[in-house]
């Protein structure tokens, strides 16, 4: 169960996730992270549509999995991180296949800083946005760097069910019967201990309901497009029978979201 925090910043955020990036990138590349896989990142690439020729922002990068699933269809994509680790893992991936992406160390609060205001087609975001303590300077910093008509397209966990209190009731068999969530008012940062991913490790992220995210979406002047709640398609069930549980509750969100002219 995640656990309260009293620090959450960006100083905090990025020791957690340097001390993550080994492990992380490691059972990435083992196929560990298959919800990303398999799951929520086809249906945002989906979502993304055609890409080739765009020029792309892509915020909290990580290792690079998604900068690298959009330059492979064609973009030109620049990504960053607030973890210098992590950009060294990326940096590595692109050295090894070179995709002509560039990798910066970049805390996403301090945008626009860095760019040309008006400077990109798309901003993407994968299931990053949760673990940064200033989301609404993220969006407005966002919506300078697009040019009118640009999209930023990011993901998230799901407020309505990655709540404080969050448990499945299991049958005599061990059979998830129905997912129990609780406090999902409740705002605030938090800790996650990442088990099974040997070692574990713990990051940092906040929570808070959807009407403060579409507060600061729509503070920031972007219009909605679209919105997706992702669901396992019949292809990834049969090769990874567990995520059964991601087609009945929704465990992600995706916006689509357009800076006007």
């Amino acid at each position: 169960m995640p656990k309260p925090i009293a620090r959450f910043d960006a100083e905090s955020v990025r020791d957690s996730w340097d001390r993550a990036a080994d492990a992380y990138a490691q059972n990435q590349a083992s196929g560990r992270d298959y919800y990303r896989y398999a799951f929520f990142g086809p249906a945002q690439l989906a979502l993304c549509g055609e890409v080739r020729g765009l020029s792309i922002l892509d915020l909290g990068c990580g290792n690079g999995y998604f900068a690298r699933a959009l330059a492979q269809r064609g973009a030109r994509v620049t990504a960053f991180d607030i973890s210098p680790r992590m950009i060294e893992h990326a940096k590595k991936q692109e050295a090894a296949q070179p995709l002509g992406i560039e990798y910066r160390v970049l805390d996403a609060a301090a945008l626009p800083a860095g760019f040309a205001p008006q400077s990109f087609d798309m901003a993407t975001s994968c299931m990053a946005l949760q673990d940064m303590p200033n989301v609404a300077k993220v969006f407005r910093g966002v919506h300078v760097l697009l040019r009118p008509g640009g999209r930023f397209v990011p993901s998230i966990t799901h407020p309505c069910t990655d709540t404080p209190h969050r448990v499945w009731e299991r049958d005599e068999n061990g059979a998830k019967r129905w997912l129990c969530v609780d406090r999902y008012f409740e705002r605030g940062s938090f800790e996650y201990t990442w088990d099974g991913w040997g070692p574990d490790f713990t990051t940092e992220g906040f929570r808070a309901p959807l009407e403060d995210w579409f507060g600061w979406i729509l503070q920031a002047g972007f219009e909605l497009r679209a919105l997706k709640e992702p669901r396992t398609t019949e292809e990834a069930l049969r090769k990874h029978p567990d995520l059964e549980d991601a087609g009945r509750v929704p465990y992600y969100l995706i916006f689509d979201l357009m800076r006007g002219s």
